[in-house]
């Protein structure tokens, strides 16, 4: 390695207890913080914002995109600036030339705990949820848009969140630092972000379909709707709370509460088809579109609670065992 007296070198604790010595000539920006990718002119806008994502959620630091024909387009430079100022969280452009455009993230990790940020997270789509159905309530397109513009902020956590858990799996002092136990953990909560994702998702759907609703609900019609409703939130916000505190107990019951959604989905379907027989078909079409978004909805709660249960499976193990061998002796 051609080290010799004095060279400095960095020592890293791994997984199952390995340690890493690293000489500083191995540890190069270049190689470990630093990403080059060329652009071609032919690259659509939205081709050029996925591979920035890409690099992002892969933990480089420095973001080099480089023209090959010498000069990077103005709609593939106003995409890596929308990207960056709406999704890309602690990132800003510190180079802007006509040939390269350099993005460097710069946060430290860890800013927050992995806790932390999915519980921000979900209460941003959780208040998206509620406000989805207020707006269809009230017919309140302003709201209805304002639900959609929310979108951008869960999407900026989940990247966020997901990010660090890719460099966590690389480094055992990070993932202590942001809360987890080891590296199995990032799949649960993996999984637990891309739910959360979606269920904002589903609320930001709710929201573009009230705005495409032009008359009021009938009174009766819409408590059935907003019952439904209240029944997916409740799961949504169980279900989260039992990852977090790492419940089995609760997470193993919402899965049942959750498979249940599609027959009250329907029982809502029937009322709506005997008390509105005479509604237009695109205003009955998007009523019914907005009953799946719910049901979906708790569909996204199960996934989680099964994650949580997954990721605690082991204590419940540990306990029966300890009490079968209690009972023995």
């Amino acid at each position: 390695m051609r080290l010799k007296a004095g060279d400095p070198v960095t020592i890293v604790r791994e997984a199952n207890n390995y340690l890493s010595i690293i000489p500083s000539a191995v540890r190069s920006p270049s190689t470990i913080d630093e990403a080059n990718s060329t652009v071609l002119s032919t690259e659509s806008s939205n081709t050029i914002k996925r591979k920035v994502v890409s690099m992002y959620l892969a933990g480089y630091n420095i973001i080099n995109l480089k023209s090959k024909s010498g000069r990077i387009l103005p709609s593939q430079r106003d995409a890596v600036r929308d990207i960056v100022r709406r999704n890309l969280v602690g990132t800003e452009i510190i180079a802007d030339a006509s040939e390269i455009i350099t993005i460097q993230v710069l946060l430290s990790l860890p800013e927050l705990s992995i806790n932390t940020a999915v519980r921000r997270m979900f209460l941003i789509a959780a208040a998206m949820h509620r406000d989805a159905m207020l707006s269809l309530a009230e017919l309140n397109h302003e709201l209805a848009e304002a639900v959609i513009k929310s979108d951008d902020e869960v999407d900026r956590f989940s990247l966020y969140i997901l990010r660090n858990l890719v460099i966590a799996t690389q480094n055992e002092r990070i993932l202590q630092e942001i809360g987890l136990r080891k590296p199995s953990d990032c799949l649960s909560y993996r999984v637990a972000v891309k739910s959360i994702e979606r269920i904002a998702d589903h609320a930001s759907g709710i929201a573009d379909k009230c705005i495409a609703i032009k008359d009021k609900i009938d009174k009766d019609t819409l408590q059935h709707i907003d019952s439904m409703s209240k029944r997916s939130l409740a799961l949504i916000t169980d279900s989260v709370e039992a990852f977090l505190r790492r419940d089995y107990s609760l997470a193993d019951s919402i899965v049942d509460k959750a498979n249940d959604m599609r027959l009250i989905e329907n029982e809502v379907l029937s009322h709506i088809d005997n008390s509105e027989p005479s509604s237009s078909g695109s205003r009955s079409l998007n009523i019914k579109l907005i009953l799946e978004d719910i049901r979906r909805t708790a569909e996204h709660a199960s996934d989680i609670a099964e994650a949580a249960m997954n990721q605690t499976i082991r204590g419940v193990i540990d306990l029966s065992k300890s009490s079968r061998l209690g009972n023995t002796s």
